[in-house]
C-alpha cells in the first residue's frame, strides 16, 4: 500500500511542480555483447511483461506488484522488465520503443530517433526493501540484449545529477553522457534546456 500511495502522491506533485537536472546517456547496442552482472539476491527471478494479459496472468499466480500502476503504461506499448524474490516485486525498469509509449515513462522531452532504431528505458523503482542489491545493472544486462536482438541500435535515458547509486551502476556499461537537461514544470507551463557535457568524471 505504501508504493501505491508514494507513487500517487509523486504524480499528483508533479502535476503541480517539479524540477531537476539531468544526465541524458545514450548506450550503443551490438547483438554480440553480453553481461554477467550478479545481483547479491539469491533466487531472483526475470520477467519481461509487454501486455496487460501477461500481467494479469502473473497477478492471478500468486505475484505480488506491490500495487504499482502496471496496466496503464502496459496498454499504451511500453515494456516492462521485472525482478522478483519469491513473487514479491523487486525491481522494473520500463522501456518505450515509440515516442506515444516514451511519453508513459519518461516526461522529460530529450530527443530520441525512434524511426533510427533507438529506444527510450527508465522509470525504474528498486522496492525499498532489495535496494542496494545490484539490481539496477542486473535488469540492464537484460534489457541491453533484449533490444539489441531485436534490432534496436541505441538505448537513451536520463538519471539526475545527484542520483549517484543509478550513475555507479550504469557505469559498468559502456555507456556516453550526451547531454545534460535542466527541467521545470509549472501547472502546465514547461521549461527544457539541453546542454552539452564536454568533460564529465565517473563517479
Amino acid at each position: 500500500i505504501k508504493s501505491f500511495l508514494s507513487q500517487v502522491f509523486s504524480f499528483l506533485c508533479s502535476f503541480f511542480y517539479s524540477r531537476g537536472n539531468y544526465y541524458i546517456y545514450e548506450k550503443p547496442l551490438t547483438k554480440n555483447e553480453k553481461y554477467q552482472f550478479n545481483t547479491k539476491l539469491q533466487n531472483a527471478v526475470i520477467k519481461i511483461i509487454s501486455t496487460p494479459e501477461e500481467f494479469e496472468q502473473l497477478v492471478s499466480n500468486g505475484y505480488d506488484f506491490k500495487m504499482m500502476l502496471f496496466k496503464p503504461k502496459l496498454e499504451k506499448g511500453a515494456l516492462a522488465f521485472c525482478a522478483f524474490i519469491n513473487k514479491e516485486l523487486a525491481h522494473v525498469t520500463w522501456v518505450a520503443l515509440n515516442k506515444k509509449t516514451k511519453k508513459e515513462i519518461d516526461y522529460l522531452p530529450f530527443k530520441v530517433a525512434f524511426q533510427n532504431k533507438e529506444a527510450c528505458s527508465g522509470a525504474s523503482f528498486t522496492n525499498p526493501k532489495f535496494r542496494g542489491k545490484g539490481l539496477l545493472s542486473y535488469i540492464y544486462a537484460v534489457i541491453f540484449p533484449y533490444l539489441a536482438q531485436r534490432g534496436i541500435d541505441k538505448d537513451k535515458y536520463t538519471i539526475k545529477v545527484n542520483n549517484i547509486p543509478s550513475q555507479k551502476a550504469m557505469n559498468k556499461f559502456n555507456h556516453v553522457i550526451i547531454g545534460k537537461g535542466h527541467y521545470l514544470k509549472i501547472l502546465w507551463w514547461e521549461f527544457w534546456k539541453e546542454e552539452p557535457v564536454k568533460e564529465l568524471k565517473e563517479v
